[in-house]
């Protein structure tokens, strides 16, 4: 049975989306972590991944190189600038710019305890971290304000989340790079190439990275790595090869014989977010999230949406007390919705309490998060 390009499995009875490829038998509450790539996407990566293995000297000397810079152009047109070059995620991304900023001893990196722990981790290795704290329920002054209070003479570096991991918050990174200045400031913006509409010249930062595999449709591994101008000259990816003296970006495009399959197949990702409506997508989905977690938080019997600043397509639902207690809380609760009921749904700890991170796409249905209301109406799965 079809419906409108959906079609239902008889034996499990639901609405599923035929454009991606996922499991019909579970509910994907949680696909903006990884991103979820159409079946023409993989068609076209498996087409140039197939290429590259039928004549390997000519498709790594010849065909590459064009089709990586029709890529990166195209990221380039989508992201607003020129100065972008493809990378494969933004962990990646973020060591590149820590290796173009000269550290020396004493030197500092702002961070905030929103940050992804990898890129705290890169940061670390650098220089001494500066950790800032915000509860998920800070306004955008209160966020600024407190990223101002952590800059000292010693900063070198403060690194900023466009869309925060694990607590799905839109933070005012404009009015953070002015506050900072002229601290020169990293953009992890993971989350948000397809899902917010953010041009990194805009926010008046000197270094942006995002995702194209989150939000906009991509193959995993295709991030775009936005640097400013006067970076231009100094930033050079961490794995030299024979274009590494062409500069930023071209330096970027070929670093051996890698698969680039997912790059090549960038634009046919965002042919497809083009043709399933853009922005108007995503502010349709975000309804469908809307409603989402209004019924999740019924069932809990908590407040609905934890923040006036959470993402369109990411939010957080505070667990009641004592449904977990840590990480390691998170981890069995994980498992139990996706072992015992088939719900892809990620819990999170932050700052003391649990939260349950959901996602939408427009693979999801209000269904979906019916289900997990009823299986949370029962009771803390752990017990």
């Amino acid at each position: 049975m079809r419906v409108s390009g959906w079609r239902i499995p008889a034996r499990m009875g639901r609405v599923v989306d035929n454009r991606f490829p996922l499991d019909p038998g579970r509910r994907h509450l949680n696909l903006g972590a990884i991103g979820v790539a159409p079946h023409e996407v993989l068609a076209a990566k498996a087409d140039y991944l197939r290429q590259a293995n039928t004549n390997p000297i000519r498709f790594h000397q010849v065909d590459t190189i064009p089709l990586v810079e029709r890529a990166r152009e195209v990221a380039a047109g989508f992201l607003g600038s020129a100065d972008v070059a493809l990378v494969h995620n933004t962990t990646m991304a973020a060591a590149t710019v820590l290796g173009a900023v000269r550290f020396v001893k004493g030197d500092e990196i702002v961070v905030s305890n929103h940050s992804y722990p990898a890129v705290t981790i890169a940061a670390g290795a650098r220089a001494r971290v500066r950790q800032i704290s915000f509860p998920v329920t800070a306004t955008d002054d209160e966020i600024v304000e407190a990223f101002a209070r952590g800059v000292n003479e010693n900063t070198k570096l403060v690194i900023v989340d466009a869309i925060s991991s694990a607590t799905a918050l839109v933070l005012p990174v404009r009015g953070i790079v002015e506050a900072v200045g002229p601290v020169p400031v990293l953009v992890d913006a993971a989350h948000a190439p397809g899902h917010i509409d953010q041009l990194p010249a805009d926010t008046g930062a000197d270094f942006w990275v995002g995702n194209f595999h989150k939000w906009a449709y991509a193959a995993r591994t295709v991030a775009g790595l936005y640097v400013a101008p006067r970076w231009r000259d100094t930033i050079r990816p961490l794995v030299p090869s024979f274009l590494h003296q062409e500069g930023f970006p071209r330096g970027f495009d070929h670093l051996g014989t890698m698969d680039y399959s997912a790059w090549m197949a960038l634009p046919e990702a965002m042919s497809f977010w083009h043709s399933i409506g853009g922005w108007d997508a995503v502010a349709e989905t975000a309804r469908l999230l809307d409603k989402g977690v209004q019924v999740v938080a019924d069932a809990l019997g908590v407040a609905g949406q934890v923040s006036e600043n959470h993402a369109p397509l990411m939010r957080l639902v505070a667990l009641p007390d004592g449904w977990v207690t840590g990480e390691g809380d998170c981890l069995r609760f994980y498992d139990a919705l996706s072992t015992r009921y088939g719900i892809e749904a990620v819990p999170k700890w932050f700052d003391g309490r649990g939260y349950l991170r959901l996602c939408a796409t427009p693979a999801n249905r209000e269904e979906d998060y019916q289900a997990l209301a009823e299986v949370l109406a029962g009771g803390s799965p752990l017990h």
